[in-house]
């Protein structure tokens, strides 16, 4: 039926929406007709209702029309994971109320770097996403050149990361990954289990790895298409993720990782109980943070990739990116590890030589004996003080 969309939920349920042009997605309350039966159905007499009392048609040129152009018809929406849709329409709700009556062209250079100044207190993932959502949806305008000779987004520098930022997710030492997979099994939650061994040692996405099922494992090599970009990852299983998932019962059937009814986990589910195993076992001194997170898991495949020397269209294969300059965020933190490590070294190196070779054998002295002989001198001292 015209302007009627079928969308299919997660759970598997069909809901109807009318869709049309210049008028915002709403959900249909009548149920489908059966084929040849449209004619005078509630649900032709729903949506006729609603595009009779349909606001005015929105002015093609304005950034309001490009809102939902991007959103209903452009291929590249259409292809981004489900929670990167739901950031993304956040996003372009707010640009709908701040400016949806300014026309595309009023989106200068000069305005441009007005609005990354004014998102830039926000954070510098705010204000970058943010021009990246715009660019998306003023792409059409820019190629038809309403916008000038060029790309206006080339002359806006993203807002840089503050230096004293700290990383936004926790890098996970090996030493943690295996206590919470060792408590995750102990607790029966071999599902979880496999999840922590498949985002440490193959780094998918979260909404990745509660979809895998067993055909990802073929031939020795572990093979998933990364969700947001559905990009073909292919590489050697890792040794340690075999064993973890040799080990434990293959029981969600095609699955290879579900929760404790056998079922499968949704991307959200995962993180939670994922976090809650982390809390818990940090509150009894098992690891040193509550602080890591599903994501970490991921940031560990990527750093561990950039530390071993790989390129970034190397890493960019290993962790489904698209382009290869996204892997510029691991390969930042790999040489702020790398150069530290150096330094390190040198320095001690630095202290093993001639003059300063006994520091550490002179220092290891005082803090054994020191307080010790100065308290005894003390301790006599008093006494002989005394009538």
């Amino acid at each position: 039926m015209k302007y009627v969309n079928k969308v299919r939920g997660k759970d598997g349920t069909v809901r109807l929406y009318l869709r049309k042009a210049g008028m915002p997605s709403i959900p249909l309350t009548s149920p489908l007709p059966p084929a040849g039966q449209e004619k005078g159905s509630p649900l032709e007499r729903e949506v006729a209702a609603l595009i009779a009392g349909a606001p005015p048609p929105i002015a093609p040129s304005t950034l309001k029309a490009a809102l939902r152009e991007y959103e209903l018809k452009s291929a590249d929406f259409a292809g981004l994971a489900d929670s990167t849709k739901y950031e993304y329409r956040l996003i372009l709700k707010e640009f709908e109320e701040d400016f949806g009556a300014l026309t595309v062209s009023t989106f200068t250079p000069a305005y441009l770097l007005q609005l990354r100044n004014a998102w830039a207190p926000r954070g510098h993932r705010a204000a970058n996403v943010r021009l990246q959502v715009l660019k998306n949806v003023l792409w059409p305008a820019i190629v038809a050149g309403k916008l000038g000779d060029g790309d206006p987004f080339a002359l806006i520098p993203q807002v840089r990361r503050p230096r004293e930022a700290e990383e936004p997710h926790l890098l996970w030492p090996e030493d943690v990954v295996l206590t919470v997979i060792q408590a995750a099994l102990a607790e029966g939650r071999v599902g979880l289990a496999r999840g922590v061994a498949i985002g440490r040692y193959a780094g998918p996405r979260r909404d990745d790895i509660v979809k895998l099922t067993k055909a990802a494992r073929k031939g020795g090599n572990f093979t998933f298409l990364s969700g947001k970009r559905r990009v073909l990852v292919n590489m050697p299983e890792d040794p340690a993720l075999s064993a973890v998932l040799d080990g434990t019962p293959s029981a969600g059937g095609l699955l290879l990782v579900y929760n404790l009814s056998g079922l499968a986990y949704t991307a959200d589910g995962f993180a939670l109980e994922l976090r809650k195993l982390v809390r818990a076992l940090h509150k009894v001194g098992k690891i040193n943070s509550p602080g890591y997170d599903v994501h970490g898991l991921r940031h560990t495949f990527g750093v561990e990739a950039a530390l071993a020397g790989c390129t970034d269209a190397e890493g960019a294969a290993l962790l489904g990116h698209a382009s290869p300059s996204s892997f510029a965020t691991y390969r930042r933190q790999a040489d702020r590890i790398r150069l530290s490590n150096n330094a390190a070294e040198k320095i001690a190196a630095l202290r093993e030589q001639a003059p300063n070779g006994g520091v550490q054998n002179e220092l290891q002295k005082i803090c054994k004996t020191g307080p010790v002989k100065q308290a005894k001198s003390r301790g006599r001292n008093s006494r002989k003080s005394i009538p």
